[in-house]
């Protein structure tokens, strides 16, 4: 049986918190940010959870015009919040906000929709601080095909070229909600490398019905958990593109008493067998404004804790606050990791990649 986070010694307890104190932690895949959520609340999140930078999900259901107004408020956002956050546009971004104690924001939308099926416009997206792009969301968009859909007929004429323009660009793809001809043919096609920044292994996503399952939808939930799951060809194929494979814990959880920390470390065990320690990384997929609601219910009722929130949301998870992702380390001294392995798995991959694509 793998050994427990919870087993830690005091001395490896120690050991896992100096680790992650002096390590690049990159969260690939948050959601939900200023204008749903304190900003403050979700920067001292961040901080206290020890994240150097976080992908941001923006430009969500927006034409052009809108995602332009959405992405002039985060600048204008961070600029306010100088002091705690940056905006990512190179890897020495990252490094530099690990050096201040900051929390770097990359703005990464999970859809190429409000580009209009215009590559052109890259070059607005680039210029206003876009580094990473999903091709499709979980639907069929002019790129390509999403997970949900029936009938995946992979990448567009369009697609294609726009795989061909982001590279050129130095913008990362993201094919976490792709579909899966859609996916092979986006690895195929590109000449660089691309990334999963938030999935689980098709081949292990658990299919029993865990309390969070039952609790987000029950068999429904488990039915997107195997669509969301990527095939171990697409896993492999990222790898040897030189990609990385952003494990998440968001469908990692197993039904009975395991923990969602321990349910996470046998995820990322199984990719790292699949596809090696160099090509494995981190995205929680976790989104701010149901982090409020559930501390709203909370608040609201206090005796149902451990009748409802404590057996879905686990308290060792937070109730969904990345101040809790040292225990993502923890897990790591726990399994067997190196230092070295570790500091990969936590942000070392993707500020690899990030310099790789983006350029220096």
């Amino acid at each position: 049986m793998s050994r427990s986070y919870l087993d830690l010694s005091k001395e490896e307890l120690a050991h896992a918190t100096a680790l992650h104190a002096e390590s690049i932690v990159i969260d690939a895949s948050t959601v939900g940010f200023i204008e749903h959520v304190g900003e403050d609340m979700m920067l001292d999140d961040l901080i206290k959870g020890g994240v150097t930078a976080s992908n941001a999900t923006v430009c969500m259901q927006h034409n052009l015009s809108e995602a332009m107004g959405e992405l002039a408020k985060y600048h204008d956002w961070a600029k306010k919040k100088q002091d705690k956050t940056i905006i990512v546009k190179t890897s020495e971004d990252i490094v530099n906000a690990k050096k201040d104690g900051k929390t770097g924001i990359i703005l990464g939308p999970q859809d190429s929709q409000f580009l209009e099926g215009k590559t052109r416009f890259l070059d607005i997206a680039h210029m206003m601080g876009v580094r990473i792009i999903q091709l499709s969301y979980s639907w069929r968009n002019f790129a390509a095909d999403g997970c949900w859909e029936p009938r995946d007929g992979g990448l567009s004429k369009y697609g294609f070229e726009l795989v061909e323009a982001m590279n050129k660009k130095g913008m990362l793809i993201d094919l976490s909600h792709v579909g899966d001809n859609s996916t092979m043919d986006a690895i195929n096609h590109s000449k660089v490398p691309v990334s999963f920044t938030h999935v689980c292994p098709r081949e292990t996503t658990p299919t029993g019905l865990s309390k969070y399952a039952e609790w987000s939808g029950g068999e429904r939930f488990t039915k997107i958990a195997l669509e969301r799951g990527r095939t171990n060809e697409a896993l492999q194929a990222c790898a040897e593109k030189r990609g990385i494979v952003g494990v998440t814990p968001f469908f990692a959880k197993k039904a009975g008493p395991s923990t969602y920390t321990d349910d996470l470390m046998d995820q990322i065990d199984y990719c790292v067998d699949l596809v090696g320690v160099d090509h494995v990384a981190y995205g929680s997929d976790l989104d701010y404004r149901n982090s409020v609601t559930r501390a709203a219910y909370i608040r609201r009722y206090p005796e149902k804790i451990d009748v409802s929130y404590h057996t879905a949301m686990p308290k060792e998870w937070g109730y969904g606050w990345l101040e809790h992702t040292p225990n993502l380390t923890k897990g790591l001294v726990a399994r067997g990791y190196s230092d070295a392995e570790a500091k990969k798995i936590l942000g070392e991959n993707w500020v690899k990649l990030f310099k790789r694509v983006w350029g220096e």
